[in-house]
């Protein structure tokens, strides 16, 4: 994994109110290192069994993106 940022919405005005009550993203350096992360022990034994206390997976949106810098 090469990066893990966790983001919550604030007020602003003129904006809408929040879709979401967070967002999460997951960085890695490649598809071999993604799927090496969901199928390591720490992620089964620790990280998978907890989500389920925090999240509600009914409601959770998923997109794989691939970055482009724009400056």
């Amino acid at each position: 994994m090469r990066k893990y940022t966790v983001s919550h919405p604030v007020p602003a005005a003129s904006y809408p109110p929040r879709a979401y009550d967070g967002l999460t993203e997951i960085c890695f350096e490649d598809w071999a290192d993604h799927d090496a992360f969901f199928v390591s022990e720490n992620y089964r034994t620790l990280v998978n069994p907890d989500e389920a206390r925090f999240i509600d997976m009914g409601s959770v949106a998923v997109m794989v993106t691939e970055e482009k810098a724009v400056i």
